[in-house]
């Protein structure tokens, strides 16, 4: 069967090491599941395929027409938000991934699907997820275990932990945060780039201080945020000055020497404020190189102050 992108995203489980949630557990995060992170503004479209195979038990048939299709909404608590942007981010044990599966012509919700973290050796072979899913209404589990529907779809995404995250472009979440990795930046100039392998999934190799990147996004709640980098800097080649520009204003910063380019370190470096929603757009400058490199930057968060 080919593989399904079934798009989910996490929230992790306040659980005992080892111990699995009960249905009512799961049932009971379902329906207050407006509590959560909602990680994706607006519906997103379903393909007509992953929407079949993505369906209810005994409801799966590749025969109800390539017309059919539907709608997700993705929901995640505070803990577990975050490795959904980094495309090598795994997810700890307890981590929960649910999805509420929307008509497309209606609105209604059709089912909901999800993925558990269990303990280590749980199901190897699937990144030790537990699948289930529950009913419309969220009063019954009607299918949980080690689901070959579910897995098959999910099997050639090992590099996100069997989760695609193709989704993931830089958002705000529905908690406040506005999470901008790397591996969505936009590079200009001559040497910087996103560096993807596992070890490194950094903007990088910023050899010409004049190269500089940045990211779009929508602003929906205005108000004062922390901005937060993740940055590396190797030995003896510390001391870069960077500036950060955005809505017309500036966060200046010097990069610390953490000891290797890819021993990363999360900073505060400052604060900006977003008077109005709307799309916005951020600046990372190098203002000075001494060293081999400016830095290695993994990611910037923005932070809503309280």
């Amino acid at each position: 069967m080919k593989a399904c992108p079934l798009l989910l995203l996490a929230f992790a489980l306040a659980l005992p090491l080892h111990a699995a949630p009960s249905d009512e557990d799961l049932l009971k995060f379902v329906k207050e599941r407006a509590k959560l992170e909602r990680l994706t503004p607006q519906p997103v479209d379903m393909a007509a395929r992953v929407a079949l195979l993505c369906g209810e038990p005994g409801k799966r048939s590749l025969k109800e027409g390539p017309h059919e299709g539907a709608k997700f909404v993705i929901y995640s608590n505070d803990a577990a938000a975050l490795p959904v942007f980094d495309p090598w981010g795994k997810f700890p044990e307890g981590s929960l991934l649910l999805k509420e599966k929307q008509g497309r012509e209606d609105d209604k919700t059709k089912l909901y699907t999800g993925m558990l973290k269990r303990e280590a050796g749980y199901f190897p072979e699937c990144g030790d997820w537990e699948f289930f899913t529950v009913d419309a209404e969220a009063a019954k589990i009607t299918e949980r275990g080690k689901l070959a529907n579910c897995a098959t779809c999910h099997e050639e995404y090992q590099k996100g932990d069997f989760v695609t995250k193709v989704y993931a472009a830089p958002v705000q979440l529905s908690g406040g945060r506005i999470v901008l990795h790397s591996s969505k930046a936009q590079v200009q100039g001559e040497k910087l780039q996103y560096e993807e392998k596992q070890e490194k999934n950094t903007l990088g190799f910023w050899v010409n201080p004049a190269d500089w990147a940045s990211w779009h996004f929508q602003v929906a709640k205005p108000g004062t945020y922390t901005i937060h980098v993740w940055q590396g800097c190797g030995k003896g080649s510390g001391g870069s000055e960077v500036e950060l520009k955005c809505a017309g204003q500036s966060a200046k910063f010097t990069v610390e020497d953490t000891g290797g380019f890819q021993n990363f370190k999360e900073r505060e470096v400052g604060q900006v404020t977003f008077d109005t929603a709307g799309p916005q757009a951020l600046e990372v400058h190098a203002l000075s190189k001494p060293g081999a490199a400016v830095m290695d930057l993994r990611q910037v968060t923005l932070v809503p102050v309280k």
